[in-house]
């Protein structure tokens, strides 16, 4: 797919292109998105039977319960677009899970787009908790834009559970909704644009 390279009024190239997971990331995704996230088990037997380990098992359980206590927790993600790096461009996006300003979770993802269009590599550290450096990972895993830019599949690593992760934009393209599934559990994203990156 070729790109169109035009020039915007400070003199800086940008590259548009209708491949979707340009349309995904640069086109509708840059930008400062906040909304809410559910966490939910859907199964506590085969959440107990799972082969993810006691420690995830305790942090799928804590996550379940303080929000059914406490309510339903604040997200907001704040998607970069760097269309010059790498073969395709890339765009980076922080995540962050709330409630009461406490930070109860924490991602910084970079979104490596593939040239055929639609696949993407994310790399991602991640952080569970309030305590910096106390629950952290990094992992990478893949994902595919669909829908000429309007949806997306992920294979998510999370709590030692493979989640298939669909999300779809809204036609206004102002707003996402996203469900995480895995074998025991669900999660929801609904969520909007407010603004620009800062």
């Amino acid at each position: 797919m070729l790109r169109n390279v035009t020039m915007e009024p400070e003199g800086i190239p940008r590259h548009r292109t209708t491949a979707p997971n340009h349309v995904y990331y640069f086109d509708i995704g840059t930008g400062i998105w906040q909304g809410i996230a559910t966490f939910r088990v859907t199964s506590w037997r085969r959440l107990m039977r799972s082969r993810i380990g006691l420690m995830n098992k305790l942090l799928a359980t804590s996550m379940h319960v303080v929000e059914r206590l406490t309510g339903v927790p604040r997200q907001e993600s704040t998607i970069v677009a760097k269309p010059d790096v790498g073969e395709f461009g890339r765009a980076d996006n922080v995540v962050r899970i709330s409630k009461f300003g406490v930070t109860l979770y924490l991602l910084e993802e970079q979104y490596v787009l593939h040239s055929d269009g639609t696949g993407v590599t994310v790399n991602g550290d991640e952080r569970l908790g309030p305590v910096p450096g106390l629950l952290t990972r990094t992992f990478t895993y893949s994902a595919e834009i669909r829908d000429e830019g309007m949806a997306a599949t992920y294979r998510m690593p999370l709590l030692g559970a493979l989640w298939i992760a669909n999300y779809q934009v809204a036609p206004d393209r102002q707003s996402l909704f996203a469900e995480l599934v895995c074998d025991w559990g669900r999660v929801t994203e609904d969520t909007r644009l407010v603004g620009p990156p800062a």
